[in-house]
């Protein structure tokens, strides 16, 4: 099965249109608004410039619909690019690693959405997007690669015309969907509810930009100093706003959250507004990563993040993130039923005591270029160095007290970090390559540091410090003899 060459969708050219104007929006308000009344010649050839530059680049974007073409067949998409200079790309069905669909609410107004292809690879042409598509489109390509993935005895003759055999669609099951006592936690632990205070120091600059506003705020300052009653109603008042604009924000990234997955894949599902549906082969799960910060590991909460050998997802919308407000408990009973390949050792090991010593005998850089700072520019502000040297110190301590790792015949697992925890998971035969390295203040110490590469974009580089030598050694004849551990 061949198509022929195909144009993208119409409504391509309206959505790079809409982008275009969107990102020249505070030039069209400031040059044609603002500097309306500016008739010299420098304001003039800076409009005739402008509006030159929106003429040429919808003039681009016209050609651009009109010359770039797809072409699908049984095993690769080629992508015919270029307007003078003729570029082809052919991408093979089989390797294509996830699927990403997003629908913002302009593709939702016009009933369309956009697909992500994303392949193992990296660089600017890891991935193939098609930013507006018609849904039968989506679904049609979707199909096609779905269909590529097949085994070969399943796959039809190229020779002949022969329709591929009916395929039975996995039955999915949702794992996972949050309630409302789920959001609101995720509105306050992720503080959404503060989000008001930056926006309005935003709006605040932007449009003293354009109008000087020292004199309007220098008057309301006065008046409240003088009126302190009026304080406590307009915090609150600011407070109950700031809330409600957080819990809204929340909500429209994962009101309709949802965790689900079938024999092969896992999917996620997110967002209000925009939607955004990805899935991800459970084979092609590199590692598992669970991130606590300081206020959820007080709350007992985590977030899970899938590492994936291609890219998982848009960084925009973190598809690879499950629920980032999970439960401990409920994460690790939610990986193993996506997951159950993955297991989790709660039985790991400390690093060896003297080591806190090494750790706080390394040199202080940061402390050592700040205070130089601090004594050039605020000779008054020396005593913050103090300060900071006991802060450093105590990370130091905190990320002492939190690494440990655990291996065995398939997994190997690491924890470290101080304020951000972070739990690294991945499988012997996930790994790439390992490297143990040793520094002269190690050597001294008979500790040594642990170096794996998992494949993702970009390449993802695991290092945990000061272990004991033999568990160095041990780690290296364990990734040696990988090749006889049999792949489940």
């Amino acid at each position: 099965m061949t198509t022929e060459k195909q144009r993208y969708h119409p409504s391509s050219v309206l959505f790079q249109l809409y982008s275009l104007l969107k990102g020249s929006f505070f030039i069209i308000l400031y040059l044609f608004v603002l500097r309306s009344s500016q008739d010299t010649g420098f304001w003039q050839i800076a409009k005739a410039a402008f509006l030159a530059f929106l003429v040429m680049a919808t003039l681009k974007i016209l050609l651009n619909w009109m010359f770039n073409r797809y072409e699908l067949s049984n095993e690769a998409i080629v992508l015919y690019n270029g307007i003078f200079v003729k570029k082809q790309r052919t991408i093979g069905f089989k390797r294509i690693q996830n699927v990403q669909q997003t629908t913002n609410f302009l593709h939702r107004l016009l009933k369309l959405t956009s697909l992500t292809l994303e392949t193992g690879t990296s660089g600017d042409e890891a991935s193939v997007r098609f930013p507006v598509l018609a849904y039968q489109e989506a679904d049609r390509i979707k199909g096609i690669v779905e269909k590529a993935k097949l085994p070969e005895e399943l796959q039809p003759d190229r020779e002949e015309a022969v329709e591929l055999p009916s395929i039975t669609v996995p039955k999915r099951q949702i794992y996972f969907t949050p309630s409302k006592k789920d959001l609101i936690k995720a509105a306050f632990t992720s503080f959404s509810v503060l989000a008001i205070f930056p926006i309005l120091f935003s709006l605040y600059f932007q449009i003293d930009d354009f109008f000087n506003l020292d004199n309007a705020s220098r008057s309301v300052f006065h008046y409240l100093t003088g009126h302190l009653w009026l304080l406590l109603p307009i915090l609150l008042a600011a407070l109950l706003l700031s809330a409600m604009i957080g819990f809204i924000t929340t909500y429209s990234k994962y009101g309709k959250f949802e965790i689900s997955a079938d024999e092969d894949r896992i999917y996620i599902k997110k967002g209000v507004f925009t939607e955004s549906i990805f899935s991800i082969q459970k084979d092609k799960v590199q590692a598992i990563k669970l991130e606590q910060p300081f206020l959820k590991r007080m709350l007992g909460m985590v977030e899970v993040k899938l590492l994936s050998a291609g890219n998982v997802g848009d960084e925009a919308v973190e598809t690879n993130s499950l629920f980032p407000f999970l439960p401990i408990k409920d994460a690790h009973q939610l990986v193993k039923q996506l997951l159950p390949s993955y297991e989790f050792s709660d039985e790991m090991k400390p690093l060896p005591k003297n080591t806190l010593w090494l750790r706080l005998l390394r040199p202080y850089y940061f402390w050592i270029i700040a205070t130089a700072a601090l004594l050039y520019f605020k000779m008054e502000w020396a005593w913050l160095s103090a300060v900071l040297l006991v802060f450093l110190i105590a990370l130091r301590i905190a990320d002492f007290r939190f690494t440990q790792y655990a291996f065995n015949e398939r997994f190997v697992q690491i924890r470290k970090g101080a304020f951000v925890v972070e739990t690294f998971i991945t499988k012997r035969v996930k790994i790439q390559e390992i490297e143990v390295t040793q520094g002269w203040l190690q050597r001294k110490f008979g500790v040594a540091s642990l170096h794996f590469h998992n494949r993702g974009k970009p390449l993802h580089i695991s290092v945990l410090q000061d272990v004991p030598n033999a568990a160095g050694q041990q780690f290296y004849l364990w990734f040696k003899g990988r090749s006889k551990v049999v792949k489940l």
